[in-house]
């Protein structure tokens, strides 16, 4: 694009997308970080499934978008502001392109896309993509989202409803509006942990999912070290923080190639004023999978925790009391003795949920070996292993060893 080239034509957003489709000859979108359409090129003929569904959508479909990822395209463009050759994508019906980021320093605004149809990108074509995304810039920098007041008392808000300083529902919506916030519908607290160093790379990766993913809708956000904090919202009954949780922690792995990442989130709440209780149970959820990674894999939710919501609080008791298990006393004893497995099958088998031929598998062993097993644990340990209460009782102390073995 050179200083005699109309430049009224490039002050909208509508203008410079068929300015470049003119210089082009080709198709032409501009989209968001979000992937949101901001503005298209006049229709042509030829035009291939993929830009017709973005149009219709005003957003790049997400099988789009997941394919973009597989065949290293999206990465490209973050990595770097030059322009990308995309090959053609027929099980999504994306045809050819060339496309370019579009960004200020290291922050990702937008992106051109531009449908070849099968002609090869010379230098020019490169060139005149260039200068179109500094064009852009200017426009998708004046339109972002309204800019929140300062960065820091974004976060100090943040942290004042995660750490409960302020339980004021008037106050909290009074400051909320401060930032263009309303709270509305099922609040929740979900926080991913990284077991690496939180790069720039990994931050921009992690924000930018924050902003594309459906399940969940991602109010506040910060990094604390290596966690992610976000505030997420509940739009309809179909969306899921456990979909948003296992989707996240799937695409960052699949995308970035790091491990592990942990999810965990919260109650959800009506209320603003309950974040802060959201955040200490999603932070409970944290510790219990490191204590507990063999019972709780694939758990993110606090209401899933089913009895180890309260393990540690029997711990203490437990410790206070001076408490043993006489049943379990006497099976380690024999455990010992015999170099038997009874203990262990007995974990088992109530883990189970008494299935014998669950349990036997897991074992590896024979059903009728297990069977003679709880033969065995019934008489030494005097257990009934059809009384419930007892089977519970059983179940729970045996977590409570597991827990002091852990710490030795």
């Amino acid at each position: 694009m050179h200083s005699s080239d109309r430049r009224e034509d490039v002050y909208s957003p509508e203008g410079l997308a068929d300015r470049i489709s003119e210089i082009l000859k080709c198709p032409v979108t501009i989209e968001d970080s979000n992937h949101r359409l901001i503005s298209y090129s006049k229709h042509e003929a030829n035009v291939d499934d993929a830009r017709v569904a973005t149009i219709v959508r005003r957003k790049v479909p997400e099988k789009v978008i997941n394919s973009l990822w597989e065949n290293g395209v999206m990465a490209k463009l973050f990595e770097s502001d030059e322009p990308v050759i995309v090959p053609p994508v027929d099980s999504v019906g994306l045809g050819q392109r060339i496309a370019v980021s579009v960004r200020k320093n290291q922050v990702i605004l937008g992106f051109i896309w531009a449908q070849t149809n099968g002609d090869s990108a010379d230098e020019n074509m490169i060139q005149i993509l260039k200068e179109a995304a500094q064009l852009a810039k200017n426009y998708l920098l004046q339109h972002q989202p309204r800019q929140r007041n300062s960065e820091e008392s974004y976060k100090e808000f943040f942290w004042q409803l995660l750490s409960g300083n302020v339980r004021n529902k008037a106050d909290i919506e009074r400051q909320a509006k401060r930032f263009g916030i309303e709270f509305n519908g099922k609040l929740g607290v979900t926080l991913m942990e990284f077991g690496t160093d939180v790069t720039e790379m990994i931050e921009r990766h992690a924000y930018y999912l924050t902003e594309t993913l459906q399940q969940a809708r991602v109010i506040f956000r910060l990094f604390d070290q290596n966690q992610l904090i976000m505030l997420t919202q509940l739009g309809t009954d179909k969306d899921s923080f456990h979909d948003f949780t296992a989707d996240f922690i799937h695409k960052m792995e699949e995308r970035l190639h790091i491990k592990p990442i942990k999810g965990a989130y919260g109650l959800t709440y009506d209320s603003p004023e309950h974040i802060t209780n959201s955040y200490k149970q999603a932070l409970k959820v944290l510790e219990l999978k490191d204590q507990f990674p063999e019972n709780l894999q694939g758990i993110h939710g606090y209401h899933d925790l089913g009895v180890f919501q309260f393990i540690n609080e029997i711990h203490k008791i437990r410790t206070r009391d001076v408490y043993y298990n006489e049943s379990l006393e006497k099976l380690k004893q024999y455990d010992r003795k015999h170099r038997s497995e009874l203990l262990v099958s007995l974990k088992i088998f109530l883990e189970c949920d008494c299935n014998v031929h669950k349990a036997s598998q897991l074992l590896h062993i024979h059903i009728n070996t297990l069977n003679y097993r709880l033969k065995r644990i019934s008489e030494i340990g005097t257990i009934d292993l059809r009384n419930y209460n007892q089977k519970m009782t059983l179940y729970l102390d045996l977590l409570v060893d597991q827990m002091e073995m852990n710490h030795l």
